[in-house]
C-alpha cells in the first residue's frame, strides 16, 4: 500500500494544452473479435502518446496499423484490413482503428527428410495443429524448435530444419512445410572435465547422462548441466558439445567452478503476534569443502527478543529472550550418488504461549532422490531434551500434558518422509501436484521417554486457466500414544487457517486461556490467484480464498464436518522475491464463547510469499 501511494504521488501532473493544439486523448479498436482490444492497445506506440496527451505521429500511426494487421495475420486472418479515422472533440482526438478480419485460414502440415529414428507420427505430434485446424503462428513457430530437438536427440548433431508457410489468401488456406536436413548420425566422443579433480571430479562423472559411443543427444547434455547445478557444489557449469565441424564423433567439454568456500549471511527483522512483539537477528556461516570436497559445515545463530503487547500476566515476563544455535554437517554423495547425509547439533531457548523451554537438540538424516528429484525419500533420527524454566498455564494442565518445572522431557523418534513434487516451479507454482507423507515413531529404543506415533500427510494441487490459478491444499496430522508437548499441533497464520493469528487455533488451558496445542489437526484451503495489472509500474495480484481447519486435544474428538471456516481476500505486490501483501479473512462460524479467539471475526495478516 505504501508503494501504491508513492506511485500515485510520483505520477506526472496533467499536461496543460495550448488553444488549438490537437492531441491524442484515447485509442479505440472496432470490428475485432479474435483479439481483444485490451490485448492490442498496450502494444501500440501511440498508446504512449495518448497517455501523455501528445500529438499523433504519422510514422507511428503507420507502424501501429501494420502491428494490428500482423497480429491478426499470425492467427491466420490473411485477408485482414485495418483502417483508421479520427474523432475530434475540441482539441482532443480519439484514434479509431477499424478491423475487418476476413476468414481465418486452415492448415495442412507437410514434412520432408525425417530420419528413420524419428517416425512421422511422433514428429507430427510436435506440431500442435491438426490438419484443417485454424492457423496459429506461435504453434507453427514453436514446432521448429521441437522438431530440431527431437532429431538431435536421435543422434543427428548437425540437423537443420527449414520451415515455411505457403499462404493462399484467396482460399484461406496455409501449408506448413518443414524441410529437414538431418546430416550424418553422430555419437558422443571424448569427455574432458575442467575445474574439478579427486572426489569433485568423481561427483561430476557420476552425474553424466551420456557416455562415449552412445548416440548424440542434446537433451543428455542439458540434463547433465542441470544435474551438476542441482548438486549445489558449483557456482557455474558449462557443458559444451563441439558441433562446429562436420565430425560424426562429438567431443564434450565440461567446465565447472566452485563458488566461495566461505559465506556469511546476516539479517534482522521483526513482527507482532497476539501476545508479543519481537525483533529477530540471523547469522549463518557456511564453510564448503570442510572435511572433503563434498562436505559442507553450516553454523546458524538466530537470537530473538520478545516483549509482551499487553500485560505480563500468567507469570509471563514483560521481556523474554528467545533463540537457537545450530551446527549442521552435510555430506553429498554419501554411499551413493545424490544421497545426502546430515548431522545436526543445537541448543534452543524458546518462549511459547504455555511455557519457556531450553535444552539441546540433535538429528541425523539421509535424503535419497528416487526419481530425478521428483520423488524423494528421507529417513532419520531426532532427539530433543527440554527443561521448562517457566510454565505459564495451570500446573494441573501442564502435568496432564507430561511437563512441568520439575518434569523435563526427552523426546526421541525415528523419522521418515516421502515427497512427490510435480509442480512446474517450487516458489510460485501455476500447475502441478505436490504430495508428502511425514511420520515419526517415538520410542525408548530411540532414546526418549515418550512412546508415540505421528503421521502427517499433505497434498497440494495447482491449475491455471485463462490467467487465473486455482490452488487447493489438504493436510491432516495425528499423534497417538504419549503425545509430547513439543510435538503438538497448532493452526492459524498466513500459511494455515487465515481467520486466526499464528498458532491461535488450538485447544486452550481452561484456567489461563493460553493455547496448548492438540494431537489432531485438519487443514484445508482453496484459493484463486490472478494478476491485476501494473498501475504505476507496480505489478499487482489478487487472491480470494476459503480456509477450513481445526485442532483438537485428542484424535477421536476431530469432526471434519464441523471445521472452523474463514473467507477472505488479499492484495499483493508481485515483487522480485515473490508476492508481498495484505490479506483480510472473515471467520464464518464458531466464534462464540469457548472457541479460540472467541468474538473475533476479522483477521488481517501481512503475507510474504504464497500461502502454499
Amino acid at each position: 500500500m505504501v508503494l501504491l501511494a508513492l506511485a500515485a504521488c510520483g505520477s506526472a501532473p496533467p499536461r496543460v494544452h495550448k488553444p488549438g493544439e490537437e492531441y491524442l486523448k484515447t485509442i479505440r479498436i472496432e470490428g475485432n473479435v479474435a483479439i481483444a482490444s485490451e490485448d492490442l492497445i498496450p502494444g501500440l506506440a501511440l498508446e504512449r502518446n495518448a497517455l501523455a496527451e501528445r500529438a499523433i505521429d504519422d510514422y507511428q500511426l503507420q507502424v501501429d496499423t501494420q502491428r494490428i494487421a500482423t497480429a491478426f495475420q499470425k492467427l491466420g486472418f490473411f485477408q485482414v484490413d485495418v483502417k483508421t479515422r479520427l474523432e475530434k472533440k475540441g482539441d482532443a482526438a480519439t484514434l479509431v482503428f477499424t478491423v475487418v478480419e476476413g476468414p481465418r485460414a486452415t492448415v495442412q502440415v507437410e514434412m520432408r527428410g525425417l530420419p528413420p529414428e524419428v517416425p512421422l507420427e511422433k514428429a507430427r505430434k510436435l506440431v500442435k495443429l491438426a490438419d484443417g485446424a485454424p492457423f496459429d503462428y506461435e504453434a507453427y513457430d514453436d514446432a521448429k524448435a521441437s522438431l530440431h530437438r527431437a532429431i538431435e536427440d536421435a543422434g543427428y548433431a548437425h540437423v537443420d530444419v527449414e520451415a515455411s508457410v505457403i499462404a493462399d489468401k484467396t482460399h484461406a488456406h496455409a501449408v506448413l512445410r518443414y524441410i529437414i536436413d538431418s546430416g550424418p548420425r553422430c555419437t558422443f566422443g571424448e569427455v574432458t572435465i575442467e575445474g574439478a579433480d579427486g572426489m569433485l571430479r568423481d561427483a561430476v562423472v557420476a552425474r553424466l547422462k551420456f557416455a562415449p559411443g552412445q548416440p548424440y543427444s542434446e537433451s543428455a547434455t542439458d540434463d547433465t548441466q542441470s544435474a551438476l547445478y542441482a548438486v549445489g557444489l558449483f557456482s557455474s557449469v558449462r557443458v559444451d558439445a563441439d558441433r562446429d565441424s562436420a565430425a560424426t564423433v562429438i567431443k564434450v567439454k565440461i567446465s565447472v567452478a566452485r563458488g566461495d568456500l566461505n559465506e556469511l549471511q546476516l539479517g534482522f527483522g521483526g513482527g507482532v503476534d497476539p501476545l508479543t512483539y519481537f525483533i529477530r537477528g540471523k547469522a549463518v556461516y557456511t564453510r564448503r569443502a570442510f572435511l572433503t570436497p563434498l562436505t559442507t559445515l553450516t553454523g546458524d545463530l538466530r537470537p530473538e527478543y520478545a516483549f509482551a503487547t499487553d500485560t505480563c500476566g500468567f507469570g509471563l515476563s514483560c521481556a523474554e529472550f528467545r533463540g537457537r544455535a545450530l551446527v549442521r554437517l552435510t555430506q553429498q554423495d554419501l554411499f551413493l550418488t545424490d544421497v545426502k547425509g546430515d548431522v545436526e547439533l543445537g541448543y534452543e531457548y524458546l518462549t511459547l504461549e504455555a511455557y519457556t523451554r531450553t535444552g539441546p537438540r540433535s538429528s541425523l538424516g539421509l535424503t535419497w532422490p528416487l526419481i530425478e528429484h521428483k520423488l524423494q525419500l528421507r529417513v532419520g533420527w531426532q532427539y530433543t531434551y527440554s527443561l521448562f524454566t517457566h510454565v505459564y498455564i495451570d500446573p494441573t494442565t501442564a502435568a496432564s500434558l507430561g511437563f512441568g518445572l520439575d518434569t523435563p522431557n526427552a523426546v526421541a523418534a525415528y523419522t521418515g518422509a516421502l515427497v512427490l513434487d510435480l509442480r512446474n516451479k517450487p516458489i510460485e507454482p501455476t500447475r502441478g501436484l505436490y504430495a508428502e507423507l511425514r511420520g515419526a515413531k517415538g520410542t525408548a529404543w530411540a532414546g526418549g521417554s515418550f512412546d508415540y506415533l505421528e503421521v502427517a500427510p499433505e497434498i497440494r494441487g495447482f491449475w491455471t486457466v485463462l490467467g487465473t490459478t486455482a490452488a487447493a491444499r489438504a493436510r491432516v496430522g495425528r499423534i497417538t500414544g504419549d503425545v509430547p508437548v513439543i510435538e503438538r499441533f497448532f493452526a492459524g497464520g498466513t500459511s494455515s487457517q487465515r481467520g486466526f493469528s499464528p498458532r491461535r487455533l488450538s485447544p486452550m488451558d481452561p484456567v489461563t486461556g493460553l493455547v496448548i496445542g492438540g494431537a489432531a489437526l485438519v487443514e484445508t484451503s482453496f484459493e484463486l490467484r490472478h494478476a491485476l495489472g501494473s498501475p504505476g509500474g507496480i505489478d499487482l495480484g489478487g487472491v480470494v480464498f476459503l480456509d477450513g481447519a481445526d485442532v483438537t486435544d485428542k484424535v477421536d474428538e476431530m469432526d471434519i464436518g464441523h471445521l472452523h471456516w474463514a473467507l477472505g481476500a488479499g492484495l499483493r505486490w508481485i515483487s522480485p522475491i515473490g508476492p508481498i501483501g495484505i490479506t483480510l479473512a472473515y471467520r464464518l462460524n464458531r466464534t462464540g464463547p469457548g472457541e479460540p479467539e472467541a468474538g473475533s471475526h476479522w483477521n488481517p495478516l501481512l503475507a510474504v510469499g504464497e500461502a502454499f
